[in-house]
């Protein structure tokens, strides 16, 4: 062909599928998780903002749990005190029915 042996028409062939198979892959592929081209200062600083704001919002989830945890202490102690106030007012209802009628 022209001149040209065949194992350089082979190559050159499997060069062009390369380059091709790179490109649709770039298209085709998963989406890049930074946003940008990959390895960019820009995708990177994205994605530092990124973990910053879920880590901030680790942080309002913890005050969260700490607050839902001390309002947990609290309606355990007010049903203690509903117990024992339950149980003083039962306690005198059995006096008042144990105890001899008054003339």
């Amino acid at each position: 062909m022209f001149g040209i042996p065949d194992w350089a028409v082979g190559v050159g062939f499997i060069m062009i599928a390369v380059s091709i198979a790179k490109a649709l892959a770039g298209r085709i592929g998963p989406p890049d998780r930074l946003g940008g081209p990959r390895g960019s200062r820009r995708g990177l600083a994205q994605a530092v903002e990124e973990l910053q704001k879920r880590v901030g919002g680790s942080d309002d989830v913890a005050a969260r749990l700490d607050a839902l945890e001390d309002v947990q202490r609290r309606l355990a102690d007010v049903e203690e005190r509903l117990d024992f106030a339950e149980r003083m007012l039962a306690k005198q209802r059995d006096v008042e029915r144990v105890a001899p009628p008054k003339p």
